[in-house]
């Protein structure tokens, strides 16, 4: 089966993750079956895992604990960091968007002079807050898909 070894490495990890469709299972293993190197490759991956997976942490050395430490503290600023964006963008988006859209559905212009020059109309009033809404919702439902995506992914410290 012709293929190239280096587009082929990114597979074999996910195939050991259990994460391929059935598809690029089979083709993997195909490939597996054809090539010595990628057999071999795969081979040393599957071993550095039962290894790697095997570490308990109080045998671990000082320098690996300080920098496993370090890690994890990098991943709690990065959260407190994006809850803290989240919430001033609720307080903003949330406040303006209430403001705005009260405004637009009283029609409190109008209602203060009475002038039909003040008067919005109806479209807008009804349009301008759907379109704010639907905008916040689909802006935060994207948004939270995005960090829960971004904290199951197992692929995030593979570098190239």
């Amino acid at each position: 089966m012709k293929h190239d070894c280096n587009e082929t490495e990114p597979l074999l990890s996910a195939h050991l993750d259990g994460e391929l469709t059935q598809g690029d299972r089979q083709r993997v293993e195909l490939i597996l079956e054809d090539c010595a190197e990628c057999a071999r490759a795969f081979d040393e991956m599957k071993k550095l895992r039962q290894h790697i997976g095997g570490i308990p942490y109080d045998t671990m050395t000082e320098q690996e604990k300080n920098e496993m430490n370090r890690h994890a503290e990098s991943n709690v600023g990065a959260s407190v960091g994006q809850m803290l964006f989240i919430a001033g963008l609720v307080m903003v988006y949330g406040v303006g968007a209430y403001l705005l859209c009260a405004d637009l559905i009283t029609d409190a212009e109008f209602a203060k002079s009475g002038e039909a020059n003040d008067k919005v109309p109806l479209f807008i009033r009804v349009g301008v807050p759907a379109l704010i809404i639907g905008l916040g919702i689909l802006f935060f439902t994207v948004l939270f898909q995005r960090i829960q995506a971004s904290k199951a992914d197992k692929y995030t410290d593979v570098e190239f």
